[in-house]
């Protein structure tokens, strides 16, 4: 079995992102991770962004040096990149969450890096849901 890419950044937002673009974001990513094999979730708070990626190393780290350049946010911080023997988000070509509540959990990762757990903490929020089942 080949091993999983997993790699998980915060970022903040240059300017407040509405619904629109969120799903405009959402369509682009979504076709282009089918044809990448690439697997994840996007969660936005409103004024942060946290991405969990998963794939090939070669296709997750050229794409994340691509989002990382994306004008719509900065600060990016890579918190977590760690390969495993399975998907997490396996069922997402790129799952979506939007949750204010976390908007103190990713400015604290963002500005100070985070404990491992507080990481494993956003990213279990983030994972799919066994009952509603994939979202894209």
């Amino acid at each position: 079995m080949s091993s999983v890419c997993q790699l998980f950044y915060v970022s903040s937002a240059t300017t407040p992102v509405d619904s629109v673009v969120i799903q405009h974001v959402l369509q682009v990513a979504r076709r282009n991770n089918r044809q990448l094999d690439i697997t994840g979730c996007l969660l936005y708070s409103g004024r942060y962004f946290a991405q969990v990626l998963e794939g090939r190393k070669e296709q997750v780290q050229p794409l994340a040096r691509r989002i990382a350049s994306d004008p719509r946010h900065r600060n990016v911080r890579i918190l977590l990149e760690n390969h495993r023997t399975d998907r997490q988000y396996g069922g997402w070509t790129m799952g979506y969450l939007h949750d204010s509540e976390l908007e103190d959990s990713l400015e604290g990762l963002l500005l100070e890096g985070g404990e491992p757990t507080a990481i494993a903490d956003v990213i279990d929020r983030m994972k799919p849901d066994t009952v509603m089942g994939p979202l894209a």
